[in-house]
């Protein structure tokens, strides 16, 4: 591989947390360990701090190169593009220490964020045991967790909790190479998402996951760029006792916070914390793109999660001066309340933010459970969808997307994209579709596939404006492709 001469870069590396050698002032940012893995065909950023003036040299590939810690003791040097390769040594040396991480890879990163069902883990999936089992770990992906390092269960934080949350000393983590036992307690969702990823493209991979359970979606969202926008006021004012913040969150976060004293008590709950305790920190790290699994913390309000969702991708890709591509997944099926709708809503954003991608998942739901134990098919999915449109492969990602509803002779035709076969698992009979009157009534509908087409009867005497789709909170609705992805939640109205 030829090495071009790195260029050096002497900048604030502002929100990152810090790996230091022991009797040393010197560290790099704690995303830098054995076991990494670096974006290939982007400039490569390696960062940390040292003595205000130090002088710090970096050595990979042979190239040795200086750059001298500012007055805050922060450095930070950028490194030419690569092409995928390793196993690499990066060495930073400075007056006071030397830090070597070891078995380094260049390949694609992927943050993989979001709440509990992004953080839950693989041993807990349905076909976790079995995939632990076969113990065939792919050794060219590499998973990072960053885990939080105080519980957010239903306990009340002593003292020395309260005091580690408000310094943002929450995540903690480090590069593994997958076995048995790093695979068992990493997300189902990411891992599924990255071993597809890594068969069809030969390259290393590198997954980041920062999740936590029960977050909500301003949280992942910078404190700054939240008070510039006045939808969002509400939110940030007495947090623990606004309706904008599901009861839930109110409910718990008070719990944890119950003793503290501090004239501003933090919580991953509350708006900005996990960006700024897990993401910012991530920023002048390259990576390929995001995998989004989050919204059930915000469910009961779905036209601000609509207006918060679109901010957070606005936002990440802007701090990054980059748009890179952000696959997402519509929730689940269950019975609860705005399901439905927030599922259509999720779906609508896809046309307002370019570059993104949703992973279908309704029919791997639970009607009991919000955390359903199907995670293979959301991750393979989510991989469908980057192998696409960020590797440009000549796959089908994603399922019947309706592109028009005609009413003639007392019966709507739904129109899809043409370039799929329209079928319903073993040919039974198509199920999920209702009708929307024009006075407000939903009646349910019967449909039937007719040549490359739905075609939906109107009941006598009816007038119908809109077509719904897989609208019940929990649903049995079965229109799938010949990819066997499944038609998202959907709402569409009639010509």
């Amino acid at each position: 591989m030829k090495i071009i001469r790195p260029l050096l870069v002497f900048i604030l590396c502002a929100g990152a947390a810090f790996a230091q050698p022991e009797n040393s002032g010197l560290a790099l940012a704690l995303v830098f360990t054995d076991h990494m893995v670096l974006q290939r065909n982007k400039p490569l950023q390696i960062y940390g701090r040292a003595g205000a003036g130090e002088a710090v040299q970096v050595r990979l590939q042979g190239q040795s190169r200086e750059a001298v810690a500012d007055g805050e003791g922060k450095w930070k040097v950028v490194l030419p593009a690569q092409k995928a390769g390793g196993p690499y040594e990066l060495t930073v040396s400075g007056r006071q220490g030397k830090v070597v991480v070891r078995d380094v890879l260049i390949g694609d990163v992927w943050l993989c964020s979001g709440q509990s069902n992004m953080d839950f883990q693989l041993k807990d999936a349905q076909t976790g045991p079995e995939e632990l089992a076969k113990g065939q770990f792919n050794p060219h992906i590499r998973l990072l967790k960053y885990r939080g390092s105080v519980p957010w269960g239903d306990v009340s934080w002593d003292s020395a909790t309260l005091a580690r949350v408000n310094r943002f000393d929450f995540f903690k983590g480090e590069w593994k190479t997958p076995d048995a036992g790093s695979a068992a307690s990493f997300s189902a969702v990411a891992y599924y998402f990255g071993q597809k990823i890594a068969a069809t493209e030969n390259v290393p991979i590198g997954l980041i996951q920062v999740a936590v359970g029960g977050s909500p979606t301003e949280s992942w969202i910078d404190e700054t760029v939240l008070r510039g926008d006045d939808r969002f006021a509400g939110l940030l004012t007495n947090w623990l006792q606004s309706e904008l913040v599901m009861e839930w969150c109110r409910h718990r976060a008070g719990v944890n916070v119950a003793h503290g004293n501090a004239l501003r008590q933090r919580h991953p709950f509350q708006y900005g914390y996990n960006y700024e305790a897990g993401i910012a920190p991530l920023t002048d790290f390259p990576i390929a793109g995001v995998i989004w699994y989050q919204g059930e913390s915000n469910v009961h309000n779905v036209s601000l999660h609509e207006a918060l969702f679109e901010t957070l991708v606005k936002s990440w890709r802007q701090g990054r001066g980059e748009v890179f591509p952000f696959y997402y997944v519509q929730l689940s099926g269950i019975d609860r309340p705005n399901w439905p709708e927030f599922r259509d809503s999720q779906r609508q954003m896809l046309a307002r933010i370019p570059h993104a991608g949703m992973a279908v998942s309704y029919d791997a739901g639970d009607s009991l459970n919000v955390h359903p134990v199907r995670k293979k098919e959301v991750g393979e999915r989510l991989a469908l969808l980057a192998l696409r449109g960020y590797y440009g492969k000549p796959v089908v990602a994603e399922g019947p997307v309706a592109q028009k509803a005609t009413l003639k002779n007392a019966s709507i035709l739904l129109d899809f994209n043409r370039d799929q076969k329209l079928l319903t698992p073993n040919n039974v009979p198509l199920t999920g579709f209702e009708l929307l009157t024009r006075i407000g009534r939903r009646v349910p509908a019967q449909a039937a596939i007719v040549k490359g087409r739905v075609r939906i009867a109107v009941p006598e005497g009816e007038a119908v404006r809109t077509v719904l789709y897989a609208y019940q909170p929990f649903t049995r609705a079965n229109l799938y492709n010949e990819a066997g992805l499944p038609a998202p939640t959907f709402s569409i109205s009639v010509d």
